[in-house]
């Protein structure tokens, strides 16, 4: 928590130059549900359980924070700070392989309804279980990334996002293995931003 606070702190302090250029302030928050995959050293983490009968999901979670658009250019630079969760379970027994992502990227909309965006940055894991046997190594650190496109439902500042968005991770644990992990999975999200404004009818018919 203190990380995302941190970081959240020096975008929107240090993003004071940007603002100059920029038309306002950036901001979006939300979750999604779908699929995970976790491997360590290669071998599939969850395909052992799930053969014995345990269930699996994906959770995704998301928090920018930016500024633009700039000028007529649909394009906002934001921070991130987000991650994805994956739970294999069975009855109340656990294992929950969390991966974050603290970063920052771009937001782009090729129409007004659509918005792309991307981010990359510095990553770390939670991991834990209820399982007393399995020990759960903590991060030395790595690299996460991820894409979405989403419809942006709202014509005012205040909007919706509903869309589709893969992540992944790649951490080294403190025992020296490699944690990857990836997930797909369909958002909702609440958004805060200023879109690009159409042209008045004078300015579209200026030479």
């Amino acid at each position: 928590m203190k990380k995302i606070i941190v970081l959240l702190v020096l975008v929107l302090g240090g993003g004071g130059a940007l603002s100059v250029s920029a038309q306002g302030l950036y901001f979006d928050i939300g979750l999604g549900v779908g699929w995970a995959w976790t491997k360590v050293n290669g071998n599939d983490i969850a395909k052992p359980f799930v053969d014995l009968g345990c269930k699996e999901i994906g959770v995704d979670i998301g928090l920018k924070a930016g500024f633009g658009p700039f000028g007529r250019i649909p394009l906002y630079i934001a921070a991130e700070a987000g991650g994805i969760g994956h739970r294999i379970s069975y009855n109340a027994d656990f294992i929950q392989l969390n991966s974050y992502l603290l970063g920052g990227g771009i937001i782009f909309y090729p129409v007004s309804f659509l918005q792309l965006a991307a981010d990359i940055g510095y990553s770390y894991t939670g991991n834990s279980t209820s399982l007393e046997d399995r020990i759960m190594y903590k991060s030395k650190g790595g690299f996460a990334y991820n894409a979405s496109l989403a419809f942006d439902l709202g014509t005012g500042n205040h909007g919706c996002l509903f869309g589709l968005r893969y992540f992944a991770a790649i951490n080294t644990l403190e025992n020296g293995a490699k944690q990857d992990q990836a997930g797909l999975s369909i958002f909702v999200k609440y958004a805060y931003r200023h879109k690009v404004k159409p042209l008045a009818k004078d300015e579209s018919n200026a030479d």
